[in-house]
């Protein structure tokens, strides 16, 4: 009888391991192996993956790294490059570290990950799926590259989550992903269509200096608290249509290299779209890139301070059905074309 293991994808009882028989583990009748065995069963009785102590956590994870190297040994004796290989469903009871590994496509699809999750300086191959995947504590993947596409789709992070300077030579996916702790995608690079629609961040999230090469999508995000894309750069399209700001959303200096929409944003705290003096820019930022080149607020809502200061709007503007709080600040802005802008706006 094979791991119990149902597939979140393929949706057979399909067990990537070759664990045999006599070391399957049975909890609340069924036959697990001990990658999928879950810390509890339906009835909240732990299983004994729960009691893991320091010593038994690392030798899972030892025991895991050697199916890895062993599926990377035995694709290269094959052929070249690697099929990657699939830890969907996988329950690391611990801390676990792949910090500076190389590893192959790989897929994540709902595993869980009990303790701290260390990805730092790793290599992905091949396209990566981390799909409804489950971090219960803190999740490091600064410096990650990833070479083929990256989909974080449904992903939830309960602790602090880096992702500081990673680099996505494809898309990146985090459609509906849940960040409960502080964000961080600053100085983090996308080659490719960045997806973060739908995705919720209860806490402060940092975007400062990432940069977007294609069109990168925040429609109906969330952010609980500050959202920090200051001096970040949008090469495509930016789109924030019913984006829900908490808190602070500050976009000081950010480059739009394309057509933005805010339609229907909401804005719980202040609003800052200024532009630094020219002579305090940094080297490779100037006024002229960081014009709007073309943008909605249609229907937004502003409920602190907006500020557009020194923020050259290169083509038109529509501010139609907006709602300022407080009257916007446009000292040292040009207009192209400007509709519905308030008459009284502070300049």
């Amino acid at each position: 009888m094979p791991c119990i293991f149902e597939h979140p994808v393929s949706h057979k009882k399909d067990c990537a391991f070759a664990v045999c028989e006599d070391e399957l583990i049975t909890f609340e009748g069924q036959m697990w192996c001990v990658y999928h065995l879950p810390m509890g069963g339906w009835s909240k009785t732990p299983s004994r993956k729960a009691g893991y102590g320091a010593k038994a956590v690392g030798d899972f994870n030892a025991r895991l790294f050697g199916c890895i190297d062993d599926k990377l040994v035995r694709d290269a004796q094959v052929a070249p490059g690697d099929s990657g290989f699939d830890l969907s469903g996988v329950v690391f009871p611990g801390p676990v570290s792949f910090a500076d590994r190389t590893l192959p496509a790989v897929r994540f699809d709902e595993a869980e990950f009990n303790g701290g999750a260390y990805f730092s300086g790793a290599y992905f191959s091949g396209a990566v799926s981390f799909v409804d995947a489950r971090f219960a504590d803190f999740a490091y993947f600064s410096e990650v590259s990833f070479n083929g596409g990256a989909v974080f789709n449904g992903a939830h992070f309960g602790g602090i989550t880096s992702f500081l300077d990673a680099q996505f030579a494809q898309e990146a996916r985090f459609a509906g992903a849940y960040f409960g702790d502080f964000a961080s995608f600053s100085e983090a690079g996308f080659a490719g269509l960045a997806d973060l629609a739908g995705a919720r961040f209860a806490d402060d999230a940092s975007f400062a200096q990432a940069r977007f090469s294609r069109s990168a999508t925040f429609n109906n995000a969330s952010f609980g608290k500050d959202a920090v894309f200051e001096s970040a750069g949008f090469s495509g399209e930016a789109l924030f249509a019913k984006a829900q700001f908490g808190r602070d959303a500050l976009f000081v200096d950010t480059c739009f290299g394309a057509y933005a929409d805010f339609t229907d944003a909401h804005y719980c705290g202040n609003a800052d779209y200024s532009v630094t003096l020219q002579g305090d820019l940094p080297t490779d930022v100037t006024a002229q890139n960081c014009s709007f080149q073309g943008v909605s607020f249609v229907g937004a809502d502003f409920g602190r301070t907006t500020t557009f200061s020194n923020r050259p709007f290169a083509a038109r503007s529509d501010f139609t059905r907006c709602d300022f709080i407080v009257l916007p600040v446009l000292r040292g802005c040009t207009f192209y074309d400007a509709i519905a802008l308030p008459d009284a706006a502070a300049i």
